[in-house]
């Protein structure tokens, strides 16, 4: 398993989060909306007065809500300028650097924010964040305490520290913590997620439990439904796992593995061959090099007499991947036929 950002964890580091579309009530509306551009509206209010530092913040956390580290670092820059000793600039500056991968400058604006206000309780979270990223235990637990010291019901850190307590082994105090996380905050929907990671793991069925408590607090994110999917899968339970993908492209129709698990079950347990070479199709459209999915599309044509196409796919197989075995060995029984 990969080890994402503790904001978005989820298995497979995953898997982004499926998007809805906002309903537009009449076409007045939506030129409305079309016309109104946040950050457009806060360059004109910045024009009539560039002194407002939490102008230039605002717009900033917009700037990075669209991904766009550098804009936002500019208008930090800015801020940080007028209001030198104002933390949350530093907290904000440290998600700018994090969104960029430059993590030493990240480092550096959080003990700028803690030195100002040592009781600031996002600064210590966020640098224990930063250093379970880093894989620095010692630090984490360090910051975890911090926060903690500060506040007891304390979500986030108790999260923190069961996530880092999983990375270094000690599965049991991991799962106290982060299931103290999720009684402290119900909605808490990572914490549904990886306490079901933690139980899918040992084939407990405590785990389709948590994923569907993380279902519930948000039906719109894709990461429950596919981890809910493989534990079917994992367990046998291919009816129940044909009904989470199949909900789970629903949720996300851009999700590649939700349709390759699909195909890999019509083809292996259902033996349909027709609709897995169909999903598989769904999967390489997502992705082109999706190596996986080009050889069992492959094998579908195979098993169903379409030699040809078979071959395609194989040959497409060894193109991504050079001396791809399973390809060569596909190749090697559609020559004998």
């Amino acid at each position: 398993m990969k080890r994402p950002f503790i904001a978005i964890l989820v298995a497979a580091a995953l898997l982004a989060g499926g998007c809805r579309e906002r309903n537009v009530h009449n076409a007045e509306q939506a030129g409305e909306q079309a016309a109104t551009d946040p950050v457009e509206a806060l360059s004109a209010k910045i024009a009539n007065d560039s002194s407002d530092a939490s102008l230039f913040l605002e717009r900033a956390r917009l700037f990075l809500d669209r991904h766009d580290p550098n804009a936002a670092l500019g208008d930090l820059r800015r801020a940080i300028e007028l209001k030198p000793d104002q933390s949350g600039l530093y907290i904000t500056l440290a998600d700018a650097y994090m969104q960029i991968g430059k993590i030493p400058n990240c480092l550096e604006a959080l003990q700028k924010a803690e030195k100002l206000d040592p009781a600031n309780n996002e600064a210590l979270l966020k640098m224990a964040e930063v250093y379970l990223v880093l894989q620095d235990y010692t630090a984490t637990y360090n910051y975890v305490k911090k926060s903690l010291d500060l506040d007891t019901r304390n979500p986030k850190a108790y999260f923190i520290r069961g996530y880092a307590l999983m990375e270094t082994g000690d599965t049991a105090a991991a799962v106290r913590n982060i299931q103290n996380a999720l009684d402290q905050d119900q909605n808490y929907y990572e914490a549904a997620v990886q306490l079901g990671i933690l139980y899918a793991a040992k084939r407990n069925a405590l785990a389709e439990q948590y994923f569907r408590t993380a279902i519930d607090i948000d039906p719109s994110r894709d990461a429950a439904y596919y981890l809910l999917g493989m534990f079917y899968q994992d367990t046998e339970q291919i009816e129940k796992a044909v009904e989470a993908y199949s909900r789970l492209v629903v949720v996300n129709p851009q999700f590649k593995e939700g349709y390759y698990n699909l195909g890999y079950i019509n083809l292996v347990y259902y033996e349909d061959f027709k609709k897995a070479a169909e999903l598989f199709t769904h999967a390489i459209d997502l992705d082109q090099k999706y190596l996986e999915a080009w050889f069992n599309r492959g094998y579908s044509y195979e098993l169903a007499g379409d030699y040809a196409n078979a071959r395609h796919d194989y040959q497409k197989a060894m193109q991504i991947r050079p001396n791809y075995e399973n390809a060569i060995e596909g190749l090697n029984r559609l020559d004998k036929y």
